[in-house]
């Protein structure tokens, strides 16, 4: 497939200001939107419209797992495009009857190794996708909790910052994108013991790292 429509179904998707629904959300209103392989298949036999409706629902969240490796707004917004153009020159080849942003996810963790591999350097992660998760430890109107807060934030950025990119994806899966065993097995193609195990270890590592820089065990 021609990856030009796949670049457009994006840009267009942007420039309309478009407000994607997160997987599995419904729409507020009464018309009923095809269901996700019935898209798929649509999008399979060339028609643009519905590729530009996958786009639509999907571009926020492939966005948000570019941004949680990168910690760039450029990086990630050409890593979102870049996905979307690979999701549609091999979307001949996807089996509809299986979830997508699995599978959309997987080619925006391997585009950013691949970004990452080039430029010689790990993921720019932070404490924002964690913190944004929910994870925070602050009161908000005390202000010593807050000075607290704050500096246990960026601790756990230093420490999140220097986990493994291999860690770093997991914990963004399952923390910030709140995926299930079932999905991270998908997007990763390992088993699911696998990402137990990874995951297991990814907090582990977390929780050391933590205890190296505020001396407190968690």
């Amino acid at each position: 497939m021609n990856a030009e429509p796949g670049r457009k179904a994006f840009e267009g998707s942007e420039k309309a200001g478009a407000s994607p629904a997160e997987p599995g959300s419904r729409s507020g209103t009464s018309r009923a939107l095809p269901d996700e392989p019935d898209l798929v298949r649509a999008a399979q036999r060339g028609d643009e419209a519905a590729f530009t409706e996958i786009v639509r629902r999907y571009q926020r969240p492939v966005y948000r797992v570019a941004f949680a490796l990168t910690r760039n707004a450029s990086d990630a917004d050409d890593l979102a495009q870049e996905a979307f153009v690979r999701a549609y020159r091999a979307l001949g080849r996807f089996r509809a009857d299986e979830p997508l942003y699995p599978w959309l996810s997987r080619i925006t963790v391997n585009l950013a190794y691949s970004l990452f591999r080039h430029r010689k350097r790990r993921p720019e992660t932070s404490i924002e996708p964690l913190v944004e998760a929910g994870q925070q430890w602050a009161a908000g109107d005390d202000p010593a909790a807050e000075t607290a807060g704050r500096e246990r934030d960026a601790h756990l950025g230093e420490a999140f910052a220097q986990l493994s990119p291999e860690h770093q994806t997991i914990l963004t899966l399952r923390v910030v994108e709140e995926l299930s065993y079932e999905e991270i097995a998908r997007t990763l193609q390992v088993p699911v013991g696998t990402v137990m195990s990874r995951l297991s270890r990814a907090r582990s590592e977390l929780r050391a790292r933590m205890t190296e820089r505020t001396g407190e065990s968690s």
